[in-house]
Order: C-alpha cells, then structure tokens, then sequence
C-alpha cells in the first residue's frame, strides 16, 4: 500500500503516531529503508491521559494531510477515519478500498 501511495507521491513524507508495535511501526520501518520522511505525532499521556490519541488524531489532521491510510484494529484508528472525512481529507482503508463516505477530490492521493 505504502509504495503505491509513493509511486504517486514521491515527495511524500509519513505521518504516524509512533507507535513501537503494531501498522505504525511497520509503516515506520518501511519509510525507514525507503528514506521516506516521518513525522511522529506520539500521544500526550501526562497532559490528556485517556484522551491522549484521539488528542493526538487532531495534531495529525491539523498538518492537512492529503490522505489517510486506516489499518484495522482500533477505535482510534476509526476515529481518525471520521475526523479526516469530516474534514474532507481521502481515507482509504488498508484493503485498498477507500472508506464508504470517503470524499473524491480530484488530484488528492494519500500520504
């Protein structure tokens, strides 16, 4: 998935959570031996407690990404789906398939 989004943007730079297990970790890895550039956008424990990565989902939309890719397994993930469509931003789902209420905008891809 990651080296199609590439493909189309090769100036692409990743934008995760940074989590150390898990589809964040493999996504850093792979933008690692690709020398892809990441941003980590870690969870403020201290400052949100449970509230921490859906605190975090905001911080990540906020940099306007021009696409979210969702991996299975989280209501957080989910919650960042619904965010980003709210805010018009393309989400597609890990299986390739872009979200059901996901926006088209012509030119936009994911990264």
């Amino acid at each position: 998935m990651l080296d199609k989004v590439r493909a189309k943007h090769p100036d692409m730079v990743l934008l995760h959570g940074g989590s150390p297990r898990g589809a964040e970790r493999i996504a850093a890895c792979w933008a690692d031996s690709r020398k892809v550039a990441q941003v980590v956008f870690k969870p403020d424990w201290t400052k949100h407690r449970n509230a921490a990565p859906f605190k975090r989902n905001d911080r990540m939309l906020e940099a306007l990404p021009i696409g979210v890719v969702v991996f299975p397994g989280s209501g957080i993930a989910a919650n960042l789906a619904d965010k980003a469509k709210k805010l018009g931003i393309p989400v597609w789902r890990f299986d390739g398939e872009p979200a059901p209420t996901a926006p088209t905008k012509a030119g936009n891809g994911a990264a």
